[in-house]
């Protein structure tokens, strides 16, 4: 793990996006730096976030103090040229610095229960903080040979209709003409202007299956 409040390690952090410029990357994903600096994942912050006696080597400032000049480093480097995506980063302190933001933990190519979890629970709870403090990201579709496709078709319809970004990682493999002509719809769909997608059972479930999306409601099968 690299200490952020050692200098040289904010030169070399800041130093990796001089390589990105020079290799023409526009969208740069940062991930596990809440890991890397506290050591534990949120759901273990429960009285402490990190383990007792450790700390870091400037001990005059506050973790928000540190974690915040890492995350101002890192928009100053990354310039004007290159948007930032946050993942495993602090919501409040990313707001108004990262472009994009995870709002959740992974979703699955490989165990279909975890994009429901992760995904649809995410984009139900914290989808009004799309455009707010960033975009929210809810994760991508794993399109693969393991997730049956009409449970992804499902997932990335709510994606595309939702107003925030849709990703797609697709496995060769799975890529039928259905998939392909699907994909196509819904990135045109994802790239216009579109009203918040909002979860209308979601006092009932963990993972609404009834969303107004467009001005019609409709329906979703989780299972």
């Amino acid at each position: 793990m690299l200490d952020p409040t050692i200098p040289e390690n904010i030169a070399r952090v800041k130093r990796n996006f001089d390589f990105y410029k020079d290799w023409g990357f526009e969208l740069v994903k940062h991930d596990f730096s809440t890991y890397d600096i506290l050591g534990r994942w949120g759901f273990d912050m429960k009285n402490e976030l990190t383990v007792p006696g450790w700390n870091f080597n400037d001990r005059t400032r506050t973790n928000a103090e540190i974690i915040l000049d890492l995350y101002r480093a890192i928009r100053q480097a990354a310039g004007d040229g290159i948007y930032i995506i946050g993942c495993n980063t602090m919501s409040h302190l990313s707001a108004g610095l990262f472009e994009l933001n995870r709002i959740g933990d992974d979703t699955s190519g490989n165990e279909w229960e975890r994009t429901p979890r992760m995904g649809v629970n995410t984009m139900a709870f914290r989808l009004p903080q799309h455009n707010k403090f960033y975009a929210v990201d809810g994760d991508c579709v794993g399109l693969t040979t393991k997730i049956e496709w009409a449970r992804n078709k499902q997932w990335m319809d709510l994606l595309a209709q939702s107003g925030a970004p849709l990703f797609i990682s697709a496995q060769p493999e799975a890529m039928g003409e259905a998939q392909k002509a699907a994909i196509k719809t819904a990135f045109a769909q994802a790239a216009k202007v579109q009203p918040l997608g909002e979860p209308l059972d979601w006092m009932e479930t963990l993972t609404p299956k009834k969303w107004k999306l467009n001005g019609k409601v409709v329906g979703y099968d989780w299972a």
